[in-house]
């Protein structure tokens, strides 16, 4: 188990869903001597179990002496997007709220190894690059809040571990009812693809932690590749692998593109244009340079 060094210095926050791992998480915070501020989202979906979710947080904190707080801001139903997707920004969002507001330095997330196997699989079923690939790692920053930090204890153990921990604790916690669901592809994975090979999940975590240094190797190729970057002008060096192109593009553009864009971009004859989503328009001006221009009243603060 991972700890940041200024748990017991700086204020933190630690995200609880009333999940074995989260509700793990928790406790051991406490037995460590820590109350982090512990932060619970209720996503109002009509086919999970979130009001028992929430009641078990609220309970739980009161008996162990936590702060909560509760977001239950749901999210909808339709939309671009899974629905998980959607949830997660909703979640991510409020995450960076209550953590800006408490003036907290981060937040502990409970993820372990088998999310990060997961998590592998399903960018892997997208063609993600090595970027992608990486997945999430002990620690990061918050995607909504970059100047707060994200940590996750549990990284190196497994979800079995953290039920086990319960189990012998006689501790209690809230099995979300949407796991059952197979339709949704990372409970078909823990449901089905794990219990079969389940020695893939450490070989997986350690593809993913050589793929996070391979990745910080080409992230700085590329920013080396780049002579010239405004926010309408990026140019490169001349004869730059189509390797780092593509980062310096994805990189640079105003709406994140997906890989074909990209590809279409690199593509282009010069001096065509296309739009990307959001509809900006990339123009090719030599071929290692382009210019994009947004449309009118928009930035990329607010595709953020």
């Amino acid at each position: 188990m991972r700890w940041p060094e200024d748990l017991f210095g700086a204020r933190w926050a630690l995200g609880l869903s009333g999940g074995a791992d989260s509700v793990a998480l928790l406790h051991r915070c406490v037995e460590a001597g820590c109350r982090p501020l512990a932060l619970h989202f209720n996503h109002g979906f009509a086919d999970e179990n979130g009001d028992e979710a929430e009641r078990f947080c609220r309970d739980l904190c009161a008996r162990l002496g936590v702060s909560l707080r509760v977001g239950r801001c749901a999210a909808p139903e339709a939309g671009p997007g899974s629905k998980e997707a959607r949830a997660r920004r909703a979640r991510l969002a409020f995450f960076a709220m209550a953590l800006r507001e408490a003036d907290a330095t981060g937040i502990l997330l409970a993820h372990q190894a088998d999310d990060r196997a997961e998590n592998l699989i399903l960018r892997m079923a997208r063609g993600c690059g090595a970027d992608g690939l990486a997945s999430f790692g002990w620690c990061g920053m918050l995607p909504t809040a970059p100047e707060r930090r994200i940590c996750r204890p549990l990284i190196d153990e497994t979800h079995a571990a953290q039920v086990t921990w319960l189990q012998t604790r006689g501790l209690a916690w809230v099995e979300d009812v949407s796991n059952a669901d197979l339709t949704i592809p990372r409970n078909a994975i823990r449901r089905v693809l794990t219990p079969l090979l389940p020695h893939m999940v450490a070989g997986m975590n350690a593809s993913a932690d050589l793929l996070a240094e391979e990745n910080a190797f080409l992230a700085t190729l590329a920013e080396r590749a780049i002579v010239e970057r405004t926010p309408g002008v990026l140019c490169l060096a001349e004869g730059t692998p189509p390797v780092l192109a593509r980062r310096a593009l994805r990189a640079w553009l105003l709406v994140a593109p997906t890989r074909r864009q990209v590809e279409r971009l690199l593509a282009l004859p010069v001096g065509a244009v296309i739009q990307t989503e959001g509809h900006v328009t990339v123009r090719r001006l030599s071929p290692a340079a382009f210019s994009q221009t947004p449309p009118a009243r928009q930035t990329k603060s607010a595709h953020a």
